[in-house]
């Protein structure tokens, strides 16, 4: 094995052991999905604005992510 090849495969571990100790919770996968939505919904609308349909469900898509959030969030403050 090369040294690069080895440099490289050490890197790999390090981030496996990283992403191990640093899992994301339920709410931050969801506001990560919700971010790239509307990165989606606001590229379409620029780029796009013909596309009614598409923009219109990226926009559902994106209300439904932020009410489940909500919804965590109000269920972590009653507790």
């Amino acid at each position: 094995m090369t040294q690069d090849n080895q440099q490289q495969q050490e890197s790999q571990q390090q981030q496996g052991e990283g992403q191990q100790q640093q899992q994301a919770s339920p709410q931050q996968l969801l506001g990560r999905a919700l971010s790239d939505i509307r990165k989606v919904q606001n590229l379409l609308e620029l780029n796009y604005p013909d596309q009614g349909e598409a923009i219109k469900m990226q926009r559902e898509a994106g209300d439904l992510i932020w009410a489940q959030i909500q919804r965590m969030q109000q269920q972590q403050g009653q507790q």
